[in-house]
């Protein structure tokens, strides 16, 4: 299989260009002798893909990549080769359509997208990533339809479930995980479950309680009713790796880039907050660190949240 999903914590998936249209650059053994020279262990990259489209391992995926200065950590690199944006190919258009897809899958739609540009002051990839893959301001994967963007089922359908269970609710669960519907909660339904709760930082036993149900079904993308933001109870919790309009109001209130974008300099701006409050310095947004927050902000005499 090309991709394993590693046991490292992942949110974010970079991708890059090789700067080259050299036929003889189109080779992931040249990418490496050029990363070892520069000092690096062996290629920065995890994934490499040539014009043809065939996409080629690189670094261990256990391996935090050495692709964007500052912004390794909790990502995978994909780097395509080319250097003039005409001279990409269809051919790796649909390879990172396809990786990306796959990626996103294996995740639970719960890792962003981003260009190399997003994180320094150079044009790389080059290629309009964005477009291909159909990126939102937030990075959210656009190339194939969300379950996350459908109604939610009746309160009944969230029912505990456990091994040896079959039903309706357990045709849900499974169409949550993107897997077969077949209504028997059986051994690959157990595997993802265990999965998708230690991504989850819970401990993977196969039960599915409320608490699951409510993580499969919460939206990526947040949006913040004006008339709530006044309520730290009707705020979402956030952790690195969400997204969306609550990301943007909390950097607000941190005084810091306002992107949307849950990373580790959202997490170090939260974890220094609380040190400030004697806290324990986590990087978890509840509704009482919320209240803290919006008081802050208050106290420093802002201008009001939404216009």
């Amino acid at each position: 299989m090309l991709f394993k999903k590693p046991r490292r914590k992942i949110n974010r998936v970079f991708i890059h260009c090789s700067a080259s249209d050299y036929p003889e650059h189109d080779n992931i053994e040249v990418i490496r002798q050029w990363h070892l020279a520069r000092g690096f262990d062996d290629i920065g990259y995890h994934f490499f893909i040539q014009k043809n489209g065939n996409i080629s391992k690189g670094r261990n995926l256990e391996k935090t990549p050495a692709a964007q200065k500052g912004h390794n950590v909790g990502t995978i690199a994909i780097c395509l080769h080319g250097y003039h944006k005409e001279k990409f190919t269809q051919a790796q258009s649909k390879a990172l359509q396809g990786i990306c897809s796959y990626i996103n899958k294996i995740y639970y739609e719960r890792v962003s997208f981003h260009g190399h540009e997003e994180v320094v002051s150079k044009a790389c990839p080059v290629l309009d990533y964005r477009a291909i893959l159909k990126l939102d301001r937030y990075g959210s994967l656009g190339i194939a339809p969300s379950h996350y963007n459908r109604p939610p089922p009746p309160q009944k359908q969230f029912i505990k479930l456990r091994y040896g269970d079959s039903g309706e609710a357990v045709k849900r669960l499974q169409q949550l995980l993107r897997i077969k519907v077949t209504g028997r909660y059986r051994k690959q339904t157990l595997a993802k479950v265990k999965d998708f709760k230690r991504q989850q930082g819970l401990y993977p036993s196969g039960i599915v309680t409320m608490q699951v149900w409510k993580l499969l079904t919460k939206p990526i993308l947040s949006h913040i009713p004006s008339t709530n933001t006044s309520d730290p109870k009707k705020l979402p919790n956030l952790k690195q790796g969400s997204r969306g309009s609550a990301v943007e109001l909390l950097q607000r209130c941190l005084f810091i880039k306002v992107d949307g974008i849950y990373g580790p300099k959202v997490a170090r701006a939260v974890k220094n907050f609380k040190a400030r409050l004697g806290l324990y310095r986590s990087d978890v947004v509840n509704s009482y660190i919320w209240k803290l927050l919006l008081a802050q902000k208050a106290h420093r005499g802002q201008q009001p949240l939404f216009a």
